[in-house]
């Protein structure tokens, strides 16, 4: 908003008393918007203030933006003219800082999309853009996808800039009610970590005034070139997975999920007969949680035990099991291990199809 206009509305607000003139003067001392229209043109001396005149500047961060002019048979005229300038430097700074922060958005915005281009990449504009919001390029950063049914409210979104933590995040609203946050992490976190950190800082933006929202979390990148990656991550989540109001979903929970669904049962079919035969009178729940919770945690046994609420000894004696009917190195061949998940979805997709009287 321009100032003469923030002035004016200024005016209209304080001059329930007419006997006041207030005028806004630039720095020449002209005053180019008044209570009294009659003023506007002239020009005063702003070093001459008297009993019925009071001229005071108007400063803001270091920035002059012209002056006040009080006039009127008063004698607390200096402190109502103080009291005017309070005032008036009070709404000035109020549009200084939104249309600030508008900016800023803008620049995330327009980063946004540049990051979400993958076939023209332009690394140039991009590290442009990094360097004046004053973002570390270097972070690992996951996407965090936040959906209101209801749509965003966009001062609210705005205010975001105005957290102590708003240089570790790049945020752009994509429509009215999906909003992308690339959120910075700390390196070396396991999965376990890196949900309680994500968690806690999902809390952080309900409590700021994100509530009644959907939260998704993709994939952890460290390069800028794929954090694209961590964006179709949530998309995924989106379009496959239930989720709940302010309950956040991570994409790393549901890996198993994301990699049966990129094979088509139908194309491995007969090869998979064979496994579907050895496989009749196993806990085919049990198994493909097993699978999943061991691709979850990198195949790290002991983790995978405690997720399961199992003694290591038990998970290591169901896993012989299934290498033996199977006969599949699931312990040392990574082959083994994904054949496992392809199994076990197989597995899953039987049962589901004989469930629901579909011709097998």
């Amino acid at each position: 908003m321009m100032l003469v206009d923030i002035f004016k509305e200024f005016i209209n607000v304080v001059q329930e008393n007419k006997k006041y003139t207030i005028g806004l003067l630039n720095e020449e001392g002209i005053v180019v918007s008044c209570s009294r229209e009659k003023f506007v043109g002239e020009c005063f001396n702003v070093d001459s203030s008297d009993i019925n005149n009071v001229f005071y500047a108007i400063r803001i961060k270091r920035e002059n933006y012209g002056y006040i002019w009080v006039r009127g048979e008063d004698e607390n005229l200096k402190m109502i003219s103080s009291l005017l300038l309070d005032s008036l430097t009070t709404r000035l700074m109020y549009e200084i800082n939104n249309s600030s922060l508008k900016q800023k958005v803008t620049k995330d915005d327009e980063l946004i999309k540049f990051l979400l281009n993958e076939e023209k990449f332009d690394l140039n504009n991009i590290l442009d853009l990094i360097n004046r919001l004053g973002i570390d390029e270097n972070k690992t950063r996951a996407a965090i996808y936040i959906i209101n049914q209801k749509g965003h409210n966009l001062e609210e979104i705005m205010r975001l800039k105005l957290r102590a933590d708003s240089k570790q995040m790049i945020y752009s609203l994509l429509n009215k009610r999906s909003l992308l946050l690339f959120k910075d992490m700390p390196s070396g976190l396991d999965n376990t970590e890196a949900k309680r950190f994500f968690k806690k800082y999902i809390r952080s933006l309900q409590d700021w005034g994100l509530q009644g929202c959907y939260y998704i979390v993709g994939s952890a990148q460290d390069k800028l070139k794929q954090y694209s990656i961590s964006y179709k991550n949530c998309l995924w989540l989106e379009k496959n997975i239930n989720y709940e109001v302010d309950e956040p979903i991570f994409f790393t929970d549901y890996l198993f999920e994301y990699f049966v669904s990129k094979i088509h049962l139908d194309d491995v079919r007969n090869i998979f007969d064979f496994y579907n035969d050895r496989g009749k009178g196993i806990d085919i729940d049990e198994f493909t949680n097993i699978a999943n919770k061991l691709l979850i945690n990198d195949y790290n046994i002991t983790q995978t035990a405690d997720d399961l609420f199992l003694h290591k000894n038990t998970l290591i004696y169901k896993l012989k099991k299934y290498e033996q009917i199977f006969n599949i190195d699931i312990r040392g061949d990574f082959k083994g291990k994904f054949l496992m998940v392809l199994i076990a979805n197989t597995l899953r997709e039987y049962q589901r199809q004989k469930q629901v009287g579909e011709k097998i």
